[in-house]
């Protein structure tokens, strides 16, 4: 076995541990530290999946969390998991995986012919055509349940454990990018118990995908040497392959910890995930920023990416994800990816730029390189075998909603695209904090937070790396401080760090072809559920204007990815058509949780008999020898009735009731509710509670009580007795 893309150095992995893993049957190579992105794209794998609605060929498209093609199913029988990212499924030993949502084979997959029907597929199809004749809905249902779905659920029960853990921290950081890692150090530091939470199996985010550096050394080496430091802290607890999924009230976050995912089943002891229950005084996200595609004809085809995932690709894996490629962007981000492609030998063909004029260190950069930079262009369209092999660029108009001019056709097998950067507000908004609209920074930012909670770095909309770095260790210097530690001022000084200076993005949400939205090739917003921009703009024309209205019409965002790549490309959309400002349009809820969960991990230990746990009395053995056939009531076992062989419960119950008459029985009352009642009105306060008279009972004396609801109707009955003057014991059913 070959790895064809894997370059010859470089990289994060370890190449002295070769792992063996398959793919849809076939065997492919890769090394510890890969993800099976990571690997079939070093085999040269390109397409890898299917999408949802119209089954057409895709490929990996990004490099973390946010993957809406590349889904698995991952595991085999009971065992088996599906919707899994292959950018966050880490390569073992005889790993087993596949795709989902591929009918008969990725090749040949017959529900391709959707794609050529989509025509007759407008969003909401199924309410415009489907309604008649009437007594047809139950095969139309039918066969619609039967196309819908991504995955296959497990049909036996789970072998693994899962467990709970509740933690208490001073300070919680969600994220180890600069941030994260600068606020984690300086909380750290001050002997604040901290709580470091980050998704990947290592620390660093965007440290670990790109060339930054960090006081004199590469930014890979200097979260690594960080990553030292906190191991050494006595007071902090680093958790790797840990999500954050939800932010609650009252600073309560859960994690869930993937404990065994990346190992064969049995290598490591202990339950399989781990749900943490964490309330922390202070809370710092560091959660980053996701990079937009852009929306243009045909912009789904295998080899098209975001720019930030070939370079990270490039830098943390070393592999080349393509050897000609086009850069497409409208701001400089992407330009480090060209120059990342340049450094390993790959041609970049072009740099295709929406603006005018772009300037700054990193477009002069590359054009002293030599790489050639369409200004004032857009991609709008690309040709494609099993994967791209070319685009077609215009011109833009002056005012950039057309083009002008003959289009022009690049060679290519790789297109690295950028539409600029949204903030993971996610956590944030569970909060019940506001989300606003930058429109100098063309993205939504946090708003006043509502708990003790501060956003940092990128995930507020400051994307430059020296920015996250004193945001970050000022976040938590203050939030140690406002946990009782320290003054609240850095104790260390911020590094410096060597990185260009970037222009402003310019906001683009649908590129400008020529060619009416509505016809011509499929724009895609949300790659995952097949939402194109004709979709949104059919919504709109049919009298939707709330963006949560035309989420659930459309289905944008309504994936498992949540809409991290879409959402906001489709919200701009909108605002297009509605001629309103996107602050006017507004988000979509963001809801925990932020990525899938597994049912275990939620259940927890707290399954089978551990569910609902059995209750018994103090005499439960002697009802049993007494052959007690039992009711469960509340979780305890109650006798029910005594048969004797051939009885009925009838003629059983005539039995017991004529022993109680005529000679003795017992009550075995353990099972009941017991309320101690005391004080000098306790009579009084029953009186008014109860329809029975309480006054009157003598102490020493029992009597049956009967508790009537607002309605009317029986709430409970029971029989109290009276100890004292004033007291009672009640006992509830």
């Amino acid at each position: 076995m070959t790895q064809p893309n894997r370059l010859a150095t470089g990289g994060l992995i370890d190449r002295t541990r070769p792992l063996t893993f398959s793919f849809n049957g076939r065997p492919y190579e890769g090394f510890q530290g890969d993800t099976v992105a990571s690997a079939l794209l070093a085999n040269g794998a390109g397409t890898v999946a299917r999408s949802f609605k119209y089954h057409r060929r895709r490929g990996v498209m990004t490099a973390g969390p946010e993957e809406p093609n590349a889904l698995l199913q991952v595991g085999i029988d009971a065992r088996t998991t599906p919707n899994v990212p292959a950018t966050q499924q880490e390569v073992y030993d005889d790993l087993v995986t596949g795709s989902v949502n591929a009918s008969a084979s990725l090749r040949a997959d017959w529900r391709g012919a959707f794609d050529k029907l989509s025509s007759f597929l407008p969003p909401g199809f199924y309410y415009k055509t489907l309604m008649g004749p009437r007594f047809m809905w139950k095969t139309y249902e039918h066969r619609l349940r039967e196309t819908a779905g991504l995955g296959l659920a497990p049909e036996s029960p789970d072998p693994d454990t899962y467990d709970k853990m509740n933690a208490h921290c001073d300070v919680l950081v969600v994220g180890s990018g600069p941030a994260g890692l600068a606020a984690a150090l300086e909380a750290g530091g001050t002997g604040a118990r901290v709580i470091l939470v980050e998704q990947d199996s290592r620390l660093g985010g965007q440290l670990l995908s790109d060339r930054v550096q960090i006081s004199g050394d590469s930014g890979q080496r200097w979260a690594a040497s960080v990553t030292d430091r906190l191991s050494a802290m006595e007071e902090v607890q680093v958790l790797t392959r840990s999500t954050a999924l939800g932010y609650y009230h009252g600073n309560f976050v859960t994690v869930l910890e993937r404990r065994t995912d990346h190992s064969r089943a049995g290598e490591i002891d202990g339950p399989r995930n781990r749900l943490w229950r964490i309330r922390a005084k202070r809370v710092v996200l560091a959660t980053g920023a996701i990079e937009r595609p852009l929306v243009f004809p045909n912009n789904d085809r295998p080899g098209i990416m975001l720019a930030s995932a070939v370079s990270a690709y490039i830098n943390r894996y070393a592999v080349l994800t393509g050897t000609r490629c086009v850069v497409f962007t409208n701001n400089d981000s992407a330009y480090r990816t060209a120059l990342d492609l340049r450094s390993v030998g790959a041609d970049v063909t072009a740099i295709v730029d929406t603006r005018p004029r772009p300037i700054g260190e990193l477009p002069e950069l590359v054009q002293h390189m030599g790489i050639y930079v369409a200004s004032g262009h857009a991609v709008v369209n690309t040709m494609s075998g099993d994967r791209v092999r070319g685009v077609k660029i215009a011109r833009l108009n002056k005012d950039a909603n057309g083009v002008t001019g003959r289009e022009r056709t690049l060679d290519c097998d790789l297109v690295a695209v950028s539409g600029g950067w949204s903030p993971s507000v996610h956590l944030h908004s569970q909060s019940g904090a506001p989300v606003v609209y930058d429109s100098e920074r063309a993205c939504f930012v946090p708003g006043e937070p509502m708990l003790d909670g501060v956003s940092v770095g990128s995930a507020a909309g400051d994307f430059r790396t020296a920015d996250c770095l004193t945001q970050g260790a000022q976040a938590g210097a203050a939030a140690a401080a406002g946990a009782g530690f320290g003054h609240g001022t850095p104790t260390e000084a911020a590094p410096e760090v060597e990185e260009a200076s970037e222009e402003p993005a310019m906001p683009m949400w649908l590129v400008p072809t020529g060619i009416p939205v509505t016809r011509g090739s499929k724009r895609f917003v949300d790659f995952q559920t097949d939402v194109t921009a004709a979709d949104i703009v059919v919504a709109a024309s049919e009298g939707y204007e709330s963006i949560e209205h035309v989420k659930r019409y459309t289905t944008l965002g309504m994936g498992t990815d949540q809409g991290k790549l879409g959402n906001v490309n489709g919200i701009g959309i909108l605002g297009e058509c509605l001629g309103k400002e996107m602050s006017e349009v507004g988000v979509t809820t963001f809801r925990p949780l932020f990525s899938g969960v597994a049912y275990g991990a939620v259940a927890g230990s707290e399954s089978g008999d551990l569910f609902d746990p059995v209750r018994t009395t103090a005499i439960h053995g002697w009802h049993v020898e007494a052959g007690a056939e039992f009711e469960n009531v509340g979780q305890w076992k109650r006798p029910w009735y005594y048969p004797k062989a051939g009885e009925s419960m009838h003629e059983a119950v005539n039995q017991e009731c004529l022993a109680v008459r005529s000679g003795v029985g017992i009550l075995d009352a353990s099972t009941l509710g017991k309320i101690e009642i005391e004080g000098p009105d306790a009579a009084e306060f029953l009186n008014r509670m109860c329809t029975n008279p309480w006054k009157s009972l003598r102490i020493g004396k029992c009597r049956y009580g009967l508790m009537l609801g607002e309605d009317g109707n029986i709430m409970d009955d029971g029989v109290t007795g009276r100890l004292a003057e004033d007291r009672f014991l009640m006992h509830t059913t």
